[in-house]
């Protein structure tokens, strides 16, 4: 079974565009509405929700676990929790059980979307 990796299907700047003015506002609201102010909390939660949104969408957070290759060997396999089927590339398409340079063994998502 081939290994699948997956890249990102967003550019990485665009984290930092788009959760670094809801962190300034929220900072700057927080210091002069106070902590309990409803803006202080709508524009802090809709910051945090977009750091989860982004870190579960990524393709780096994967879940590490123990795999069982067709030869009885035991491996370190990485899966992402959820994967665009557009953003994904196979490697090692005549087998490709081997481990990767870097200790794991990649399969596809948890969740394809």
């Amino acid at each position: 079974m081939p290994q699948t990796v997956y890249r990102r299907p967003w550019p990485q700047w665009l984290v930092l565009v788009i959760n670094l003015p809801l962190t300034i506002a929220s900072l700057i609201l927080i210091f002069t509405e106070g902590a309990i102010s409803r803006a202080a909390v709508i524009v802090t939660s809709a910051d945090v929700l977009v750091l989860l949104v982004f870190t579960i969408l990524d393709p780096e957070t994967t879940i590490t676990s123990r795999g069982v290759l067709p030869d009885g060997t035991v491996v370190k396999v990485r899966r992402p929790i959820i994967g665009f089927k557009r953003c994904e590339s196979p490697l090692g398409l005549t087998g490709g059980y081997e481990v990767r340079i870097d200790g794991f063994r990649y399969e596809p998502a948890y969740i394809r979307v």
